[in-house]
């Protein structure tokens, strides 16, 4: 009968080990562009939180970098390849814009470096390779570069153009491109090939509603989650079909990230693999095997 009990235990176990615990729903991250204080939190902090079903902030932080004052932050992407987060920030007295990685939760930022232009979006392609794109307002503007994660040094990749204001990128990994979106009244939204050529293939030019500031795939859904000025969160697929999802809101949100399917925020849940799923049910059947093997004797 010990030996039952050690054996029943030892599945028990190993049923703990193997199934990943629940999965909370998906977490949706802003920056602001204009704020970074804790003087009206919410819409005051520099990090948003944000519901996944609805784009409504939820709660907030401020970022923090040590030696600088960070008045507001661009962009916001994640390392496909680390889990690491970076974004744009704004510091005051500082000329162009700085690259950091940031911890969500607490909002504590690391200089990676200075970006050297005004850059208003970031994108990782799949192989963990950042990209990002400059705005109007920047010496070389509306044009694509990729930059080195760990000093922001950056490499031109080609000239976007098309819009004023509204510089904004986004990487689909069913494709392998950017989707990149130009303009204020008058929106140019294009497909970008994310490795040479890099070639540019337009999909339409017209009013969505004013000028676009952040964007992000969401690979549940399989299209877009887009801000825009008019603080209205939408969807878009790849072709520009849009449908909002939320009413607009009294804060500007910029940058959006999505981390999907998380336990802790910006932990990836485990899964069983097919190996593990085989492995666990070949237990369970020699388990179950040597239970009816005992009963057996024992009658």
């Amino acid at each position: 009968m010990k030996k039952m009990c050690s054996v029943w235990s030892a599945m028990l176990l190993m049923l703990w080990i193997l199934i990943p615990a629940s999965a909370a729903a998906a977490q949706l991250y802003g920056v602001n562009p204009f704020a970074n204080d804790a003087t009206n939190p919410p819409s005051s902090y520099g990090l948003f939180d944000l519901d996944y079903n609805t784009g409504a902030i939820t709660d907030g932080r401020v970022i923090t970098l040590v030696g600088y004052t960070i008045t507001g932050a661009l962009a916001i992407t994640r390392d496909p390849t680390t889990g690491l987060v970076y974004a744009i920030l704004k510091a005051r007295g500082v000329s162009g814009r700085l690259l950091a990685t940031i911890e969500v939760t607490s909002g504590v930022a690391t200089l990676v470096g200075n970006l050297g232009d005004n850059f208003s979006s970031l994108a990782f392609r799949s192989d963990g390779q950042l990209f990002g794109v400059t705005g109007d307002g920047a010496t070389v503007s509306e044009t694509l570069y990729m930059i080195d994660k760990s000093n922001a040094g950056k490499t031109l990749i080609t000239h976007l153009g098309h819009g004023a204001d509204g510089e904004v990128i986004a990487y689909n990994p069913n494709d392998n491109s950017f989707y990149h979106w130009s303009g204020n009244g008058t929106v140019v939204f294009e497909r970008v090939l994310a490795q040479a050529p890099y070639t540019v293939t337009p999909i339409f030019t017209g009013s969505v509603g004013g000028e676009i500031f952040g964007a992000v795939w969401d690979p549940t859904r399989g299209l877009f989650l887009v801000h825009n000025i008019a603080n209205r969160m939408s969807s878009w697929t790849t072709t520009g079909v849009r449908s909002d999802i939320q009413a607009p809101t009294s804060t500007d949100v910029r940058g959006l990230l999505l981390v999907p399917d998380v336990v802790a925020v910006g932990k990836a849940v485990p899964s069983l693999s097919e190996w593990g799923i085989v492995m666990l049910s070949a237990i369970m059947a020699v388990l179950v095997a040597a239970s009816r093997r005992r009963v057996i004797r024992q009658r």
